[in-house]
């Protein structure tokens, strides 16, 4: 079964929703949204200054939120 993430918890400016079953997928699926629009693409390339995580780091927190998230019903 898959699991669900908005934008906005992946970084993103707005609450639209990607599935997937691997946190691989849903990176996927929100890639060509996230990069649509200039919002979001400031918003991705502040996204080390806002979490104060670098990529790698920001990608093992998601995969552990990921592996933590009950499943879509």
């Amino acid at each position: 079964m898959s699991k669900t993430f908005s934008c906005r918890e992946l970084g993103g400016v707005c609450d639209e929703t990607f599935s997937g079953n691997t946190f691989d997928q849903i990176m996927q699926n929100g890639a060509r949204h996230m990069m649509a629009d200039d919002a979001h693409k400031a918003s991705i390339m502040d996204m080390e200054k806002r979490t104060g995580e670098n990529k790698e780091q920001w990608m093992a927190r998601m995969q552990r939120e990921f592996d933590a998230r009950a499943e879509n019903e």
